[in-house]
């Protein structure tokens, strides 16, 4: 596949040369049911799954009939402990168990590549040449934001690696996330319109796919 070429800006916001992307991460076939069953496993397996109730087995009494079968002019009763009964148990309730379910890592790639490649389709790939925070202060990271046209935008921002000062630069930004190359996910970009990343993030991405 042939690679595609994309715009490369410095924090100022201006144009200052060109990458060639891998084609099978960012030129990829944007499947969108593969996206959508990608974001459900995901959040499956975010669910903690500790719901519980008390079934009839569980409750302690109910082994006495509550009053006698005839002649009372209320209807059969068994047990206190009836689902039917208020504060009786509960029939057929959830009780904790995972709700994670398999897919493949040959979809998981697929999807990670539908939305990155639909991030270069509608332009909402940022990539920089570079992002160094002097004093990792947030009116630095909100100053590059500016330049960059994304203010008051959602984004995520990925780095090669952990970059201290553009982590506490971004941290008390609203609707920024930052994310090291390892933790980029397909959730986490689709929740967020702009993805901005380095050169070197770009490399990093292409690397982890072809080690998977």
């Amino acid at each position: 596949m042939e690679a595609v070429k994309y715009k490369v800006l410095n924090t100022s916001g201006k144009e200052v040369g060109s990458i060639d992307l891998d084609a099978e991460v960012f030129g990829a076939k944007i499947q969108a049911n593969v996206v959508h069953e990608t974001v459900r496993w995901q959040r499956s397996k975010a669910r903690s799954g500790n719901h519980s109730c008390l079934s009839k087995g569980m409750m302690k009494g109910g082994n006495r009939k509550p009053f006698k079968q005839k002649h009372t002019g209320r209807a059969r009763a068994g047990s206190n402990t009836s689902p039917l009964w208020v504060g009786g148990a509960k029939a057929h309730g959830p009780h904790p168990h995972s709700h994670e379910f398999r897919l493949s890592k040959r979809t998981r790639r697929q999807a990670l590549a539908s939305v990155l490649s639909d991030k270069v389709k509608k332009n909402t790939l940022v990539i920089l040449d570079d992002l160094k925070l002097g004093n990792g202060k947030t009116k630095e990271m909100v100053a590059v934001l500016k330049n960059l046209g994304l203010s008051a935008k959602k984004l995520t921002v990925v780095m090669p690696v952990k970059d201290a000062g553009v982590w506490r630069g971004a941290g008390n930004i609203p609707n920024v996330m930052t994310l090291p190359v390892n933790g980029v996910n397909v959730y986490d970009l689709l929740k967020r319109t702009y993805l901005v990343c380095t050169k070197e993030g770009v490399r990093a991405i292409e690397q982890r796919f072809k080690g998977e």
